[in-house]
């Protein structure tokens, strides 16, 4: 479900964020690494990875970070609600994996004429092995 970016009154504590998909593809990860110019080999060398112990080229964090704005940006139509997201890596992702963005509102704090809504959220393998994890601070500011 959207919210209503304008009118969050229907929002309540326990309500999911709907979840979003992404896979990590290839093509599409090499082409942003060359639009930030990438130079850590960890995020493009194959045996360098392996020789970290690692199964695959282990993708950005900046990258992955980069959904959890579209994501929320989809959910509440409005970037400028957005005021603090944290996160914590646990896993790595590789190229050609498929991970999803799962949230809930954990908690809803009336300061004023604004609503603050905190988010829990973590990023899954299909496998369901957690990757990333963090808080997303929402604000909605009642005009009337």
């Amino acid at each position: 479900m959207k919210l209503k970016s304008k009118n969050p009154i229907n929002i309540e504590i326990g309500q999911e964020i709907p979840p979003f998909k992404v896979k990590i593809e290839k093509k599409v990860y090499g082409k942003y690494n060359r639009l930030i110019h990438e130079i850590n080999p960890l995020h493009l060398n194959l045996n360098y990875a392996k020789k970290l112990g690692f199964d695959n080229i282990v993708i950005a964090g900046n990258f992955l970070f980069s959904f959890i704005t579209k994501w929320i940006i989809d959910w509440v139509d409005d970037i400028k609600l957005i005021k603090n997201i944290t996160m914590q890596f646990e896993k790595p992702v590789y190229i050609d994996e498929e991970i999803v963005y799962k949230g809930k509102i954990v908690e809803i704090q009336n300061v004023g004429n604004k609503k603050i809504i905190i988010c829990k959220y973590l990023v899954e393998k299909l496998s369901g092995e957690t990757v990333m994890n963090g808080i997303i601070n929402l604000i909605f500011i009642n005009n009337k």
